[in-house]
């Protein structure tokens, strides 16, 4: 009977150790996938800075987010009541007789382990103002 207990003990360690290596797996996934949905973009257009402004202005400074800084490059935060602060920031630049406008979540806090917290918000309207701008001007190239 002792043998039998033995075997089963070593089973239930080694099932034990799998799903510890499955949780691991599955929460580095899911913390790379929320990383990647805030990485920065790079808009080329034929739309003017002003238009491309307005379009941040409209879809990421909007819901409880306004603009910080105006200038160039123009940033959008989160209200501090969110309890988390984020920061979204629109660089733009003439190119080769384009508007170019780089994109990017340039604050954005931690939880443990370095997992972003909040990142749906930060994808939600990073995707708002390219899906815009590519509404606006098809022949748009996104880049990042």
């Amino acid at each position: 009977m002792g043998i039998a207990s033995d075997n089963a003990s070593e089973g239930n360690s080694a099932t034990g150790a799998l799903i510890v290596v499955v949780i691991a797996v599955l929460y580095l996934g899911y913390t790379a996938f929320k990383r990647h949905g805030f990485r920065p973009r790079r808009v080329e257009t034929v739309l003017s800075g002003q238009q491309l402004r307005h379009v941040f202005k409209k879809k990421v400074a909007r819901r409880g987010w306004s603009i910080a800084d105006d200038g160039n490059p123009m940033i959008a935060q989160s209200a501090l009541l969110a309890g988390i602060r984020q920061q979204i920031s629109l660089r733009i630049s003439e190119a080769d007789g384009c508007t170019v406008g780089e994109l990017a979540a340039i604050l954005h806090e931690k939880k443990a382990f370095s997992d972003p917290a909040k990142a749906y918000s930060l994808r939600w309207r990073m995707n708002a103002f390219i899906a815009q701008v590519r509404r606006l001007d098809a022949t748009a190239k996104v880049k990042g």
